[in-house]
């Protein structure tokens, strides 16, 4: 079966149908475009009116950008996109024509659909009244006025609207550049940046970089805000707004004088957080806290290195053992490490400042013997974050929480110590005499010299002192010991000291102390009268008179004794047991028999001096009548009496006290009644014998006065007779004299 096929659309329907479609597109993209302007902007004037009025933080300006943005998509949606993705297909539109355009008696459309019919052969359709219709239809399409079908006023308005509303859009995108106020708002609404609208004043929070303050964990940290310059006017009080996981809360801050800066302090900060400063007319952005850990000294090793001379070397100190006492001119080596790089470290003393050597986490130095001082040293650290602390200009590292320290006390080397004395010399010596001495010097490290000063000057002379120093290392110990013995003997012959002169003498030592040294220790000055060999002998006489008048009244004091011990002997003769009181009396006689023993060694101390003496003063040869005398017949018997009768007749009356049987008891009162009284017979037979040699000095003495006396009277007689030859010489110098004038007169 065959089919026929109408004309295809007329040419005048499908442009109509083509021009509308155009215009129906130009009238919803204006008409879209405008609504979307138009939302934007209402928008934009609504949020720069509420940011103005109410300065939003960021969080609500970012939900107010989200709910412009998401209102802008619905209108842009609603108006302009779904509208011009909607197609009206062609029926609707000639529909619509016949309906705006009226007469046309359906004439558009039923040429549409005749234009589309694909009619068979044989159907039962009138093939010529479709193509009769059809073109009548195109005639109608033909006499069509757009106009009328749709309001071009309505789209003229519409495009007036929409180039105000671009100019708009451009004005606007040029005010941001260069009107302050726009240029805050899209800042602050659209990029949710952080600039402020004008104000009397702004506030700067120290330390703050890109909204971030950086915080040691744990610390008491101080907040500063400073009112920024160009304000005009200032604050009457700001507040910390801080926010946290718990909620919000608000304190004061405090004002300085002038109410250009202010003050807060966030106490014990564990957690991170964030916080703002407002005011009644100004407020910050939010500013998060970021926590960072102080760094930490892990290890400290401290070594002190004492001076070369003392050949002590290095040694390391004990950690917190301080106070370190270190010799003067030591060195301080410092190391260590933390737990965290460190940018720099110090050691800060007294009003010092010494830089520490870092590498990574390690840091080590040294203070030079110069500049170890006394006081307290601390050890600061600084890691490598970059944050601002309140007190301090600028970014710097951060530093520890505890500063370690440690104490030092410089000990200065102590000079020698000298302890020296003579040894049988007394307060006059004769200008022939021999010093024997002995002693030791100890110093801290070692003893590099001995020597001995000598001073002397003659009683009623105006001459200045003689003064010298006399070598001793060959009468000394090791040199260069910490400890030297002394032992010698001074020679005053050498010397060549006057008589009636007076000499001091003092050893002086020498230290190796090369830091703040030698150093000289000195001993007690020792002061001597050079006298006569006569004068000296008397004085020796004198002495020994002392002591044995010291002696006579021992012997009396034993005497007694023994009569008090004998008594008590005869008292307790019959008695089985003592008595206390007894026992008391016996104890006392025992301890007064001590007491005499104790009495002796000292005046055989002196009598032996009084021996050395005469040797050390050459008064005599070494085996001379008055040595031999005063050690025989006085010293030895002396030290018997001393040590052996003595403490026979103590043990003798302790062991009465002690003793229980009567007949005992007796047997040792008897015993000690016979050591009493051997030693009264020997101190007898002593005192004999010191006024045996006290006749004997004395005759000496006399004979040396007859010297003396005998020298006074040729000195008396020389002088005499250089007098009277004098006076001669000069009467017969006086008579040639004459006799050369009287010939000269003469002549």
């Amino acid at each position: 079966m065959s089919r026929k096929s109408p004309n295809e659309i007329p040419v005048q329907i499908a442009a109509k149908i083509g021009a509308m479609r155009r215009a129906i597109i130009r009238f919803f993209a204006v008409d879209g475009l405008n609504r979307v302007l138009l939302c934007l902007f209402a928008l934009a004037a609504v949020d720069f009116a509420i940011d103005r009025a109410f300065r939003m933080d960021q969080a609500q300006r970012g939900i107010m950008l989200v709910l412009g943005v998401a209102a802008i998509i619905y209108v842009l949606w609603r108006y302009l996109l779904r509208p011009l993705f909607t197609r009206l297909s062609d029926d609707a539109l000639l529909l619509h024509v016949e309906e705006s355009q009226g007469g046309l008696d359906e004439g558009l459309i039923s040429a549409l659909e005749f234009s589309r019919m694909d009619v068979a052969a044989g159907d039962n359709v009138s093939l010529g009244m479709m193509q009769q219709t059809i073109e009548q239809g195109a005639e109608a399409g033909d006499r069509i006025d757009l106009a009328k079908v749709f309001r071009f006023r309505k789209q003229r308005v519409n495009s007036i609207l929409l180039g105000v509303l671009m100019v708009g859009l451009m004005v606007s995108g040029a005010a941001i550049s260069f009107y302050p106020p726009m240029t805050t708002w899209f800042d602050r609404n659209v990029m949710l940046g952080d600039a402020q609208w004008p104000q009397d004043y702004f506030l700067d929070i120290a330390g703050v970089e890109n909204g971030v303050l950086r915080i040691p964990r744990g610390d008491d940290w101080t907040i500063s805000a400073r009112v920024r310059e160009g304000y005009r006017s200032l604050p009457e009080g700001v507040e910390i707004q801080s926010r946290t996981e718990a909620g919000r809360r608000s304190e004061s801050m405090v004002a300085t004088a002038d109410r250009t800066e202010f003050r807060g302090e966030f106490r014990n900060v564990l957690e991170n957080f964030q916080f703002r400063l407002i005011s009644a007319e100004a407020e910050t952005p939010w500013v998060s806290v970021e926590l960072v850990q102080r760094p930490r000294i892990a290890s400290l090793r401290l070594v002190a290195e004492d001076p070369a001379y003392t050949g002590m070397g290095v040694r390391e100190l004990p950690s917190g053992a301080g106070p370190y006492f270190l010799l003067n001119g030591s060195k301080i080596k410092v190391e260590g490490t933390a737990d965290k790089d460190l940018a720099a470290a110090a050691l800060v003393f007294g009003d010092r400042r010494l830089p520490l050597a870092v590498e990574g986490n390690r840091f080590e130095g040294e203070v030079a013997a110069n500049d170890v001082e006394a006081g307290t040293y601390y050890l600061e650290i600084e890691d490598r974050e970059r944050m601002a602390i309140p007190g301090r200009e600028g970014l710097v590292g951060l530093g520890a929480r505890d500063t370690a320290r440690f104490r030092v006390r410089i000990r200065n080397d102590k000079k020698p110590r000298v302890n020296v004395a003579l040894h049988g010399v007394g307060g006059m010596v004769v200008p022939g005499a021999r010093l024997p001495f002995s002693g030791s010097v100890e110093d801290d490290f070692s003893v590099v010299g001995v020597s001995l000063r000598f001073e002397w000057k003659q009683d009623n002379s105006d001459t200045e002192p003689v003064t010298g120093d006399i070598a001793l290392d060959g009468q000394t110990g090791e040199i260069g010991k910490a400890e030297v013995s002394l032992d010698g003997a001074i020679e005053l012959p050498p010397l060549d000291i006057p008589v009636n002169a007076r000499i001091s003498l003092q050893f002086a030592a020498r230290d190796n102390d090369t830091v703040s040294g030698p150093k000289v220790g000195e001993s007690t000055k020792i002061l001597l009268r050079v006298v006569g060999e006569a004068e000296l002998r008397t004085d020796l006489l004198r002495r020994e008179k002392e002591q044995r008048q010291v002696l006579e009244e021992m012997l009396k004091k034993q005497d007694l004794l023994l009569t008090d011990s004998a008594a008590l002997a005869a008292e307790c003769r019959t008695i089985e047991q003592l008595d206390p009181s007894q026992r008391e009396r016996v104890m006392g006689l025992q301890k007064r028999q001590k007491l005499m023993g104790s009495n002796l060694r000292p005046l055989i101390a002196r009598l032996q001096t009084i021996v050395q003496e005469i040797a050390n003063n050459r008064l005599e040869d070494e085996d001379g009548i008055l040595k031999a005398r005063l050690t025989d017949k006085v010293i030895t018997p002396m030290i018997a009496v001393a040590k052996e009768l003595v403490p026979t007749a103590a043990i003798e009356l302790e062991a009465a006290r002690r003793e229980t049987d009567a007949g005992r008891r007796s047997d040792a009162f008897a015993a000690a009644g016979l050591a009493q009284r051997a030693a009264i017979d020997a101190m007898r037979e002593i005192l004999l014998n010191m006024v045996r040699n006290e006749g004997y000095q004395l005759a000496v003495n006399l004979l040396y006065e007859i010297q003396r006396a005998q020298e006074r009277m040729r000195k008396m007689t020389d002088q005499a007779k250089e007098s009277a030859l004098g006076e001669v010489l000069g009467g017969k110098d006086a008579a040639d004299a004459e006799g050369a004038d009287g010939g000269r007169e003469g002549s």
